[in-house]
């Protein structure tokens, strides 16, 4: 029995102390093309909203829309699979949230790996004026839409946050059924 050893780097894209955002963005990608050239599997992106710049709430990072960022390595990159790690699903709308997917999983032509979780940051939610004790719900209703929408031709959908009558989300996503999904959790409650 043969095994390959698959290795990725995490790019939290930390917005340190003395750099331009500029030039923060810039270190991003050529990290991504570097870790391509040096025979990585994969690169991985961390959502990150709300930190400040003198690191008295978290730890800045350019990385608060990882799905244009990760388009934009796509984009620098050939065959180094592109990860997600994670995107806070409750922040969002899931059905603008799974066209993105989807659009980004066909520009990548099925690089894409998708780690989806609901952050255990409530500072996050504050920032988006949403109820922290929501975030199971829309975290778990946000993930049985984004799975209609992207094996679906058509679909309703009828739940406590989300609800939706004969609707049909177009891209569909390049790999089949959709990008490989991860889950992030550090509680029970996540399971």
């Amino acid at each position: 029995m043969s095994s390959t050893l698959h290795i990725g780097l995490s790019m939290e894209c930390d917005y340190r102390h003395g750099l331009t955002q500029s030039e923060a963005f810039d270190e991003a990608f050529s990290t991504a093309n570097l870790a391509e050239e040096q025979g990585f599997t994969g690169v991985w992106l961390a959502e990150r909203h709300f930190a400040t710049p003198d690191r008295t709430a978290g730890v800045p990072s350019i990385v608060s829309a990882p799905l244009i960022l990760a388009t934009a390595i796509a984009g620098r990159t050939s065959h180094i699979r592109i990860g997600i790690g994670v995107l806070v699903l409750p922040l969002g709308h899931p059905i603008r949230m799974a066209e993105e997917v989807a659009t980004l999983d066909n520009i990548c032509q099925g690089r894409l790996d998708l780690g989806v979780g609901r952050s255990g940051f409530t500072r996050v939610y504050e920032g988006y004026d949403i109820p922290y004790d929501e975030s199971r719900s829309r975290f778990l209703e946000y993930l049985n839409v984004m799975r209609l929408a992207w094996t679906e031709e058509q679909f309703s959908y009828e739940g406590e946050v989300y609800s939706f009558d004969d609707i049909c989300v177009i891209p569909k996503t390049f790999q089949k059924p959709h990008p490989p999904l991860w889950s992030a959790a550090t509680t029970r409650e996540s399971f």
